[in-house]
């Protein structure tokens, strides 16, 4: 029998959010036929709105199978985000009556003990039924400050592109929903079709999105944090101590500790080696340097440390990050 997987859309959600996820059961189901199997999914997709017409965030309208009352045949849910851009916008989204729905049928879906994953703003909406409490999440980069403070219970790593907690799965911005349905498809169906997939819809896993991550467009307002920015950019090449970071910003040790940990999830030591890394990234992008070169030019002795930090954090090689260019 098929599992049977409801995909949640709400007014303004992502287009690709909600086609990539398609597209990659699809793949499941035909490479499944190919291979004279039965189809493994059956999918639906689904919207809390009454007259099942929805209006995605580019302006496209469809029409959908049916209404979140049908997730009581589901054996798994999946909730791609809404364009959002900031605090303001996750804010609107969860005081919306359908998002209300959307939360309660999911707390429903939980109970049952259903599969579910919700990518980018989705997670909020996961969230926001209390189930992620006391275990660790991830959401879109840039709305990892309005996370962390409307759900402090939970342990957001923004760094990870995909998450698990039991049944509930959470993964990072828009494009994150193909890890995500590549998990369901490797859960449900077998790592072997996951695998198909990716080869056929040229697709990469990647464990991390810090790559992609802007550190600077998520300081937003902190003004201790704002300073240790621009005082840790100015000073990469040099031997950078947390007392010295907090003495050049006006604050204690512990205060830089907490605001960093409030806005941005991490330590003192954790902020200054994101931001090397960032720097690293771009040159490895945007010039010929050496990695020995690159390596002394944000704070490194030797490149060893470098390279080794880069596959730990980063998942990734700097001949591939220099090979993406």
């Amino acid at each position: 029998m098929a599992t049977r997987v409801g995909i949640v859309v709400l007014e303004g959600f992502t287009d690709s959010g909600l086609g990539v996820a398609l597209d990659v059961l699809r793949a499941g189901n035909a490479l499944s036929l190919r291979a004279g199997k039965r189809a493994p999914f059956e999918v639906e997709v689904l919207t809390p709105r009454a007259d099942r017409r929805v209006r995605a965030a580019s302006g496209l309208e469809t029409r959908v199978h049916g209404t979140v009352a049908r997730l009581t045949r589901c054996d798994v849910v999946l909730v791609p985000g809404c364009w959002l851009e900031g605090g303001e916008g996750v804010a609107a989204l969860l005081a919306r009556a359908e998002a209300v729905k959307v939360i309660a049928e999911l707390e429903r879906a939980a109970e049952r003990g259903a599969l579910i994953g919700a990518s980018c703003a989705g997670t909020f909406l996961l969230a926001a039924t209390g189930r992620l409490d006391g275990g660790v999440a991830t959401t879109t980069w840039w709305l990892a400050e309005a996370f962390r403070a409307r759900f402090p219970g939970v342990k957001l790593d923004v760094e990870r592109t995909l998450t698990a907690q039991g049944r509930l799965l959470c993964a990072g911005t828009v494009f994150a929903m193909a890890d995500l349905a590549l998990s369901i498809v490797s859960r449900i169906a077998g790592p072997a079709l996951a695998r198909q997939c990716m080869r056929v819809l040229l697709l990469d896993r990647h464990a991390s999105q810090a790559p992609y991550m802007v550190l600077r467009d998520m300081v937003h307002d902190e003004p201790v944090v704002q300073a240790a920015e621009r005082w840790v950019r100015k000073h990469l090449a040099e031997t950078v101590r947390v007392e010295h970071l907090a003495r050049a910003v006006g604050a204690s040790p512990r205060t830089l500790a907490r605001r960093l940990d409030e806005t941005l999830g991490t330590t003192p030591l954790g902020f200054i080696q994101r931001m090397r890394l960032e720097a690293a990234t771009h040159l490895l992008e945007s010039s010929k340097a050496s990695l020995e070169e690159i390596a002394a030019r944000v704070g490194y002795r030797d490149a060893g440390t470098l390279r080794r930090l880069m596959r730990r954090k980063l998942g990734s090689r700097p001949s591939e990050l220099r090979h993406q260019a």
